[in-house]
């Protein structure tokens, strides 16, 4: 059903619409239809793209309008791509590695993508197409990256009990679609630039004098910082004065797994996922 305010639809712009939609044979493209049609009686969208937007929609598949859906959710989403540090790529479903992929060459004949990716006339079609809550990443399965992050502070990486720490959490962080960084606390050197934005501290250590004796540098990290808390692999260590205040994780080597999920819970318990 159009909405009341419907006046920028033309009865030849209506006409053309019935045309296109009794042709084609893919029952899926009917609710795409139709939501092209609201944006076009309701003025948003353009009047010299109406028609064109109408014969596109019929001539692409739904799967290549899916396509374009899920390059433009990727282009303004950061989507976890599953595997590696970076996003998914919005050119992984235009076609653009192969000059001779049909779906490329069907893009290009109605001027949706270019060289770079999506075009303007082709944000504005899948815009058209579909709702704002049927281009949010979940809408299509995706996972945004977390705008939280964790960064490992630990002078002992070389530690077995560290080490192991410190890769679980980072493999298990990564799964989970979070950031992991790592690095030590050396004199000198500050550490609060190297991971920006909303972060959780996790000062990782067998001996938590080590990390005391850098407190200066540990100090500016931790600062200003949502959460912070200490992990030992030493359940036994006393920890030092300075990091009587924060809360304490068993990372011991035979409670490891449960220190790395204990960590991750208080990560999502905290609201640094952001979404």
């Amino acid at each position: 059903m159009f909405p009341e305010n419907a006046e920028a639809m033309t009865s030849e712009d209506f006409l053309a619409m019935l045309r296109a939609l009794e042709m084609d044979i893919e029952a899926e493209k009917a609710t795409v239809y139709g939501r092209l049609a609201c944006s076009i009686a309701t003025g948003k969208t353009a009047g010299h793209l109406k028609r064109h937007f109408i014969k596109a929609l019929s001539d692409l598949s739904f799967g290549q309008v899916d396509l374009l859906r899920r390059a433009l959710i990727t282009e303004r989403h950061h989507v976890f791509p599953g595997t590696g540090g970076g996003n998914l790529d919005p050119k992984e479903f235009l076609g653009l590695q192969s000059k001779s992929s049909i779906n490329r060459q069907t893009f290009e004949r109605w001027g949706l993508i270019e060289e770079k990716g999506l075009s303007l006339a082709g944000r504005r079609f899948v815009e058209a197409c579909f709702t704002s809550d049927e281009l949010a990443p979940s809408s299509v399965g995706f996972q945004e990256w977390a705008k939280g992050r964790i960064h490992i502070v630990c002078n002992e990486m070389g530690a077995p009990s560290c080490h192991s720490v410190l890769v679980q959490l980072t493999e298990d962080g990564h799964r989970r679609a979070i950031h992991v960084h790592n690095s030590a606390a050396l004199r000198g050197r500050s550490n609060r630039l190297l991971t920006p934005g909303p972060v959780m501290v996790v000062l990782l250590t067998d001996k938590p004098q080590r990390l005391a004796d850098e407190w200066t540098t540990v100090e500016d990290t931790i600062r200003g910082r949502v959460l912070a808390v200490v992990a030992t692999t030493d359940p036994n260590a006393p920890l030092p004065v300075a990091m009587t205040g924060l809360e304490r994780i068993d990372a011991s080597p035979d409670r490891a797994a449960e220190a790395v999920t204990a960590i991750l819970e208080r990560f999502e318990a905290k609201g640094l996922r952001g979404t």
